[in-house]
C-alpha cells in the first residue's frame, strides 16, 4: 500500500466505448488516477462522488491508471 494526496475531480472515461461514463479521479503531483473502492460500483460510486472538489489523503494500490483505495481522510 502506498499513500497519496490529491484533489478529487470527475471527468469522462472510456469515451466511445461500452465503458463510457463520468469517472472520479484523484489528481496528484505525480499523475491523475481513476479512483475505485473494492466494494464500490466502478461506474458510479456514490461515496467517491461525495469527495469531488475535496483534497484527500488516502492509501491504496495503483494498477495501471486505477488507484484502488482502502481508506481516506479529507484534508482541511
Amino acid at each position: 500500500m502506498a499513500e497519496f494526496i490529491g484533489k478529487v475531480s470527475t471527468g469522462p472515461f472510456g469515451t466511445g466505448s461500452k465503458s463510457e461514463h463520468e469517472a472520479v479521479y484523484l489528481n496528484t503531483e505525480d499523475g491523475r488516477y481513476v479512483l475505485r473502492r473494492q466494494s464500490g460500483n466502478p461506474f458510479y460510486d456514490e461515496e467517491l462522488h461525495g469527495l469531488v472538489g475535496k483534497t484527500i489523503h488516502c492509501t491504496g494500490v495503483i494498477s495501471d491508471y486505477i488507484l484502488q483505495i482502502s481508506d481516506w481522510n479529507i484534508m482541511q
